[in-house]
């Protein structure tokens, strides 16, 4: 009977092994593994917008991009100290149709602000009305220009993501096509590169001008991101401060249109969003070095760094930082800018590319958290 005894023992340490195994495989390790710090999603917006999100869940910091609306930053979410995850931009994630400015981060570009040729703002400081007068001249022709250009109303291509250990990371894309030709009447290419890392958002915009183009290819770029104020909910949007060190503002028009006197402005040290002015437009220069900055803070424990920098810059005067908003109102932009209102125009703050040259421009936003 020896072999009978022997067997009933190698089958109760099976039977033992088998639900250690089985205890392994659904005990609190298994269920409780971790997410990967960096992901990229699909989602819809409530109104069937198509979004791309990459997420930083260690940072607690998600953005998510929109490639058929302008491929645009159409949501920027931090994860607060409740863990509860709140939105930073006006109208972020929203896509239900409104009058006037639609909110969250679109790209301006190839023109900043309006472009209005010298003689229909003649007609207008005279006292006439003008529908649609947004337009430029080029070689003889008038061609129309919306305001803050054309490539946020078109849609993008998505060329790659990626999400590792390292980063998370969408390429889109934008082309010339027949419809921007009747506004602009040049070849190139768009790429708007996102990474997401160790909580930052970089944003880099490449522009490509065709090898076929004919003469130097003139533009401005910008990106009209809007904040929410407060950025946490119930704080005190007038308590929430703007620190900008530029040297200068640049002045404009009663038709929002530079003139080329500047005047000296400085916000070194914080000033109060409450004590803003409300819904115009204050276009600072004259920062120091190569990465003009802004910080808005909300003095309940959340601050956005935001700055800027160009593979080349234009020649002064140019508008590194134009600010805008009503923060009682619950908004406010700190855009960053290389360009001027009206430089389609103008001639003033525009970078040109000869045919087969390219150019670089990168956003980066960071967030501070007091919790």
């Amino acid at each position: 009977m020896p072999f009978v005894r022997l067997s009933r023992l190698s089958l109760g340490i099976a039977l033992v092994a088998i639900v250690l195994l089985s205890v392994a495989a659904c005990g609190p390790s298994a269920e409780q593994a971790p997410p990967p710090r960096y992901s990229i999603s699909d989602a819809r917006s409530p109104q069937e917008v198509e979004l791309i999100v990459l997420r930083d869940e260690q940072a607690g910091v998600e953005a998510s991009l929109a490639p058929a609306v302008g491929g645009e930053l159409g949501s920027l979410r931090v994860r607060f100290s409740d863990g509860e995850w709140i939105e930073t931009l006006r109208r972020g994630g929203d896509y239900s149709p409104v009058e006037g400015f639609a909110g969250r981060a679109p790209l301006l570009w190839p023109a900043v602000g309006r472009s209005v040729p010298l003689d229909v703002l003649a007609r207008i400081e005279a006292g006439e009305t003008v529908e649609n007068p947004g337009a430029w001249d080029y070689h003889g022709r008038r061609y129309p220009m919306p305001a803050h250009g054309f490539a946020r109303d078109q849609p993008w291509t998505v060329v790659s993501r990626e999400a590792d250990d390292r980063f998370a990371r969408v390429v889109l894309s934008f082309t010339d096509n027949d419809q921007t030709r009747t506004m602009y009447p040049f070849g190139f290419k768009l790429e708007a590169t996102y990474t997401l890392v160790q909580g930052t958002l970089d944003v880099r915009y490449d522009v490509q001008a065709s090898d076929a183009n004919d003469d130097a290819m003139p533009f401005s770029i910008g990106n009209h991101i809007t904040f929410k104020t407060p950025l946490i909910p119930g704080s005190d949007a007038a308590a929430m401060t703007l620190l900008a060190p530029s040297k200068q503002e640049l002045l404009k028009s009663p038709e929002r249109v530079p003139t080329g006197e500047t005047r000296p402005r400085s916000h070194q040290t914080p000033v109060r969003l409450g004590e803003w002015e409300k819904l115009s437009a204050v276009s600072l220069t004259g920062f120091a070095g190569n990465h003009p900055m802004v910080l808005l803070n909300d003095p309940t424990g959340l601050r956005v760094l935001l700055s800027h920098n160009a593979s080349r810059w234009p020649e002064r005067p140019f508008i590194e930082f134009n600010v805008w908003g009503d923060a009682m109102d619950g908004f406010f932009s700190p855009e960053p800018w290389v360009g001027m209102q009206n430089s389609l125009v103008s001639g003033l703050g525009l970078v040109r590319l000869k045919p087969g040259e390219a150019f670089d421009w990168t956003v980066h936003l960071e967030f501070e958290r007091e919790d």
